[in-house]
C-alpha cells in the first residue's frame, strides 16, 4: 500500500478534547506557523531578568492619566504588574483566612518549618502565605529577618491545623512549636491546569484542557538521583512515567503529602539521564508509546507500527541554534480487525 498524505490544520485548538480535535495540533511551545505549516521559533530576548512564578492564563497592557505604560500578568499564584522595567507582585491578601496567632517549629539541620495555626486554615498545597510579626522560639539558630516579610509556597499539610513551608537557611536544632507570627494568605486564583470557572478573567473563553498534567522540580537534580521532590505530586498517578526535558523517568510510588516521587529509574525509553535545574517543567508521560524516534537532517523514513482508533504525535527538539519546520506527514494507513 502506498503511503498517503496527511493533512493537518495549521493553528492550535484548544476548544475540543484532545481525542475531539481530530487532524488538529492540540499543544505547542515555542512554535509559529508559517504557510500553515509549524517551525520551531528563531527565539526571543528576555525583558526581565526576574523568573515568573506560575503559569501565565492572561496579561493586560493599558495606560494610565499621566501616559504611564502597565502591563498586568496573571498567573496560576500571582498577580503581577510589569512597569519601568520591573515585576511587582499586587497579588491581594485573602483577609477572611489570615492567622493571627500562629506558631513555629523547626527540625535540627533542615529547612522545613511546621507551622501550626490557631484555627482550621484551609490551605492547600501550592497556596501562597506571606508571615508578617515574627517571633522565633528561642535555639532555632535562625532569626526572624529569615520569615519577616517572606512569600512562601506551601509544601505539606499535614493536618488542619498545620502546613510546612522551606526556609532560606537550615535551623540548629529540633525545636517544638513556639514563638508566634500573622499569616497572610494570598488570594486563591485557580489550578495550574485551566478548568471551567477559574483564573484571571473567569469564564469558559479558551475552553478547557484535558491533557497532561504538568508541574515542575523543586529542587535541582543530578543525574542518578533515585527520588524527585515536585511542586506538586497530587496531579500525577502513583506509578508512572514522567518527562523532563527529553529525559524519561519511571517512578513506582508517589507520595502526595511531600511530593516526592520514589523508586525512579533515570533515562528509560532510550532516552539519557542528564542533570536538571530546579523549576523545570515536568509533565506526566504515562500513556502508551509505540514509538519514540530521532529525526535529522538525513532522516528519510520512520519505520514504526502501531494498532488503533487513534493516534498522537508528539515532535520536540530542545537544541540551541537549530531551525526545522514540520513539512506534510505521509502515513501507510489500512483497516484491521474482524470487521
Amino acid at each position: 500500500m502506498s503511503l498517503i498524505n496527511f493533512e493537518i490544520a495549521p493553528g492550535i485548538d484548544k476548544q475540543n478534547t484532545s481525542k475531539g480535535a481530530e487532524n488538529r495540533w492540540i499543544d505547542s511551545t515555542n512554535v509559529r506557523f508559517r504557510y500553515g505549516l509549524p517551525e520551531k521559533i528563531g527565539g526571543w530576548s528576555s525583558l526581565v531578568s526576574d523568573s515568573i512564578v506560575g503559569v501565565v492564563r492572561a496579561q493586560k497592557s493599558f495606560i494610565d492619566t499621566t501616559g504611564n505604560r502597565y502591563i498586568a500578568l496573571g498567573t496560576d499564584k500571582f498577580l503581577l504588574l510589569f512597569f519601568e522595567g520591573q515585576l511587582h507582585d499586587i497579588t491581594p491578601y485573602d483577609s477572611t483566612r489570615q492567622q493571627t496567632s500562629a506558631t513555629l517549629a523547626t527540625t535540627d539541620e533542615s529547612t522545613s518549618i511546621l507551622i501550626t495555626a490557631g484555627s482550621a486554615h484551609g490551605a492547600s498545597v501550592g497556596d501562597i502565605i506571606q508571615l508578617d510579626s515574627v517571633t522565633l522560639p528561642s535555639g532555632t539558630g535562625l532569626s526572624a529577618s529569615n520569615f519577616e516579610d517572606k512569600v512562601y509556597m506551601i509544601n505539606t499539610v499535614p493536618s488542619a491545623t498545620t502546613f510546612t513551608i522551606t526556609s532560606s537557611a537550615a535551623a540548629t536544632a529540633t525545636v517544638s512549636a513556639g514563638g508566634s507570627t500573622t499569616v497572610e494568605f494570598f488570594f486563591i486564583v485557580g489550578p495550574q491546569k485551566q478548568t471551567y470557572g477559574y483564573g484571571w478573567g473567569v469564564s469558559t473563553w479558551g475552553g478547557t484542557i484535558s491533557d497532561a498534567a504538568t508541574t515542575t522540580v523543586n529542587e535541582a537534580l543530578d543525574n542518578s538521583e533515585t527520588t524527585i521532590t515536585l511542586t506538586n505530586g497530587n496531579i500525577f498517578p502513583s506509578a508512572g512515567t514522567i518527562l523532563i526535558g527529553t529525559e524519561l523517568i519511571t517512578y513506582t510510588a508517589n507520595n502526595t503529602n511531600t511530593n516526592v516521587i520514589s523508586g525512579c529509574t533515570r533515562g528509560t525509553n532510550s532516552t539519557t539521564a542528564v542533570a536538571h535545574i530546579s523549576n523545570k517543567k515536568v509533565t506526566n508521560y504515562s500513556t502508551t508509546r509505540i514509538n519514540r524516534s530521532t529525526v535529522n537532517p538525513t532522516t528519510t523514513k520512520i519505520n514504526t507500527r502501531g494498532r488503533g482508533r487513534q493516534a498522537n504525535i508528539l515532535i520536540s527538539s530542545e537544541d540551541l541554534n537549530d531551525t526545522w519546520r514540520f513539512g506534510t506527514l505521509r502515513l501507510e494507513i489500512k483497516p484491521d480487525g474482524g470487521r
